[in-house]
């Protein structure tokens, strides 16, 4: 099995056993501006995003997502802001859980209530499982952070994910730490540290906003 990516990952953590999902805390766009950090493809100006590298992917949510900044961007290519993204992408949750089905580490069931139909998904759960523990080793400092590693941290915590886990409160505490870019050692680079404050905060303002009725 190829290795996940970040949405990927954040979204078999977001998917209940019961085929269910946290819906508070569903940000994957969030999850896909890491990945696009990770890969090189956009960077960070304070809080606002922008297009590094525009060549194709071979990932169609990526394409999407960078297609999307150019546009919003404008002629001059303009930064945007990281929140008005995650908001535009609240809806691409399916999106990642149908790859995961194809990879084998979803299962989907189509259901009807009241004749209107809905999915489910139910994520394999022996890969669920081991990434909570590895997030889990993290929040206990018993596994050194990498790159991708301090995001996916920073996601779970801004986006509220953690509590579902049942972490210890300081285990939560090292986590909201990372969710800053504050203490990442050096196995974490400097756009890494800074991208991982710039997503938490746009993903907590996005969550605000969604609450407060914004689109």
């Amino acid at each position: 099995m190829t290795s996940l990516t970040l949405p990927e990952e954040f979204v078999l953590m977001l998917q209940r056993e019961n085929g269910s999902y946290y819906a508070a805390s569903d940000h994957a766009g969030a999850a896909e501006l890491g990945e696009l950090v990770l890969r090189n493809r956009v960077s960070f100006t304070g809080k606002k995003v922008q297009v590094d590298d525009p060549s194709p992917t071979g990932l169609g949510w990526a394409d999407e997502c960078i297609a999307y900044l150019q546009q919003k961007g404008g002629p001059k290519a303009k930064p945007v802001a990281a929140t008005s993204f995650i908001q535009h992408r609240r809806k691409v949750r399916k999106q990642h859980c149908a790859a995961l089905v194809e990879r084998g580490l979803m299962r989907h069931e189509q259901r009807t209530a009241l004749l209107i139909p809905y999915d489910k998904y139910f994520p394999d759960q022996a890969t669920r499982t081991a990434l909570i523990d590895e997030l889990r080793s993290i929040a206990r400092a018993e596994r050194e952070l990498d790159n991708r590693s301090a995001l996916l941290a920073a996601l779970v915590h801004a986006t509220g994910l953690v509590r579902h886990f049942g972490f210890e409160r300081a285990e939560r505490k090292r986590l909201k730490e990372i969710s800053k870019g504050e203490e990442l050692g050096k196995a974490v680079a400097a756009v890494i540290a800074a991208a991982t404050a710039a997503i938490t905060a746009s993903t907590v303002a996005a969550s605000s906003a969604a609450m407060g009725g914004g689109s």
